[in-house]
């Protein structure tokens, strides 16, 4: 899952609109870029791709990363991070810490539903969960699709963007549509390990960097005058 997560971090933009997307981007997608700079520390790996029909996804260890246990632990860390970035004299400083927690907690709960028993409950050896819906890729991409595109809606009915700032959010939900929708049927021998996560690392970075550049900003909040906190 990928676009489907950028839905997740626009989807809590609308819950606390004076976060920026950007910090949404990175909380919403942290988890998978821990996991590819654990997998090129050697830390956590990916397995041999499995077969879908003629779709294919790929399983992994990654505990650290990716874990029942550690997923609650990145979510408290998150919140922690916005509770004491923000402005002290902010008000509703505790909104702003829990939508950080939520848009990093998204991810685990987006990825139960999709993956094959691969997400531990605690360690690498503990019970595995994931209701498998990879395991039918048209109606697990349609469904990720649907979020992305819902979850864009709702955003850009709220924000007040110029018209290039529509269309590079609209053009990256849509390139991140593309390459979700495609990958799975990418045929041929997968990449190293080590190519595969560079170059997926390179994406989340790049695609978090359009976050910020569509707000215009880059920090913790979009407000213009207070780039760590919440003044309002």
């Amino acid at each position: 899952m990928f676009v489907g997560h950028l839905g997740a971090g626009l989807l809590v933009k609308r819950i606390e609109p004076r976060l920026n997307l950007g910090v949404l981007f990175v909380a919403a997608l942290f988890v998978d870029i821990l996991l590819w700079m654990l997998v090129l520390l050697g830390a956590e790996s990916v397995g041999a791709p499995q077969s879908a029909g003629s779709a294919r996804f790929f399983t992994f260890e990654f505990p650290y990363s990716h874990g029942l246990v550690a997923n609650v632990l990145w979510s408290a860390l998150a919140a922690l991070a916005g509770w004491f970035l923000v402005a002290p004299a902010a008000s509703r400083r505790t909104r702003v810490a829990w939508a950080l927690g939520l848009a990093v907690f998204s991810h685990f709960v987006l990825d139960l539903i999709v993956h094959v028993p691969d997400l531990p409950i605690l360690g690498e050896h503990s019970p595995k969960l994931g209701l498998s819906l990879w395991r039918h890729m048209p109606t697990a991409l349609a469904l990720e699709l649907l979020l992305a595109a819902g979850a864009l809606a709702v955003y850009l009915h709220a924000a007040r963007l110029s018209v290039w700032r529509t269309i590079l959010i609209c053009g990256t939900v849509a390139v991140a549509g593309i390459l979700t929708a495609a990958g799975p049927y990418i045929s041929g021998a997968p990449p190293p390990e080590r190519i595969l996560a560079l170059s997926s690392l390179a994406t989340l970075i790049v695609v978090t960097a359009l976050g910020f550049v569509v707000e215009g900003r880059v920090g913790l909040t979009a407000n213009r005058r207070n780039i760590l906190g919440v003044s309002q």
